[in-house]
């Protein structure tokens, strides 16, 4: 079985990372209309390249280690995938809360007053976004291109943003109050109260070949700048 291998963040970092949805399509050509009739099925898969900056020699031997351990196209490399443009919590609630434009004395007391300053009759107010990153709201089958989130998050989850479930990756076409349309479809079947993970979407990729991983060692201080082409791995 396919070991799965980190890559730590901290020490290989990228200056440049890009996703495409590859697919193969058929065609025999322009007919005599001169149209050209596509035969389509949904094989869509993420190819990616990922260039990471020059490394010092911490992160350089970080890498030789990773190349040794992913052996070609043998094992499988966990990578992080860059969420911007969408609303996401990133470990300090009141942040999060103030990036929503939740005013300091509602965030001290918990809960968000009326306009006008007045309260529930219990004393109590609105309660404060929830930073939880969504969960499915039902069970969701493989080949599934929509679902319905739960959660604050879940529900202003932007257009072009992802999300990943199991290190499969996936990205939202459009977002109606948590009902989401994505592609591509779902690899595998999701369970209720599954987890959309939002924040820090991950993906299972291998190298597209057994060159694409080569840290080269300057003068045994630093390494230069690498890229690494990559593509889905389905297996689990």
């Amino acid at each position: 079985m396919a070991r799965v291998i980190d890559i730590d963040d901290a020490l290989l970092k990228r200056k440049h990372e890009n996703f495409w949805l590859d697919l193969d399509d058929v065609s025999a050509g322009g007919g005599l209309s001169g149209r050209d009739q596509i035969v389509f099925t949904e094989n869509r898969r993420w190819v990616g390249k990922l260039d990471f900056r020059a490394m010092p020699i911490d992160a350089v031997r970080n890498a030789i280690g990773v190349g040794d351990q992913v052996r070609g196209r043998a094992n499988k490399l966990r990578i992080s995938v860059q969420n911007e443009g969408t609303l996401q919590f990133v470990g300090n609630s009141n942040d999060f809360h103030r990036s929503l434009g939740v005013s300091e004395a509602d965030i001290a007391r918990g809960f968000i007053e009326f306009s006008d300053g007045t309260r529930f009759s219990d004393g109590s107010g609105f309660s404060l976004p929830d930073h939880d990153d969504p969960v499915f709201v039902y069970d969701t089958p493989a080949g599934a291109s929509t679902a319905l989130l739960d959660g604050y998050i879940g529900r202003n989850l932007s257009p072009v943003a992802g999300f990943s479930v199991n290190d499969f990756y996936y990205r939202v076409e459009s977002n109606e109050d948590g009902s989401i349309v994505f592609n591509p479809p779902l690899r595998e079947a999701v369970l209720a109260n599954s987890l959309a993970n939002i924040s820090a979407p991950k993906m299972q990729v291998r190298l597209a070949s057994k060159e694409d991983w080569r840290p080269f060692v300057e003068y045994a201080l630093y390494g230069r700048e690498m890229s690494v082409n990559v593509v889905e791995a389905f297996d689990r």
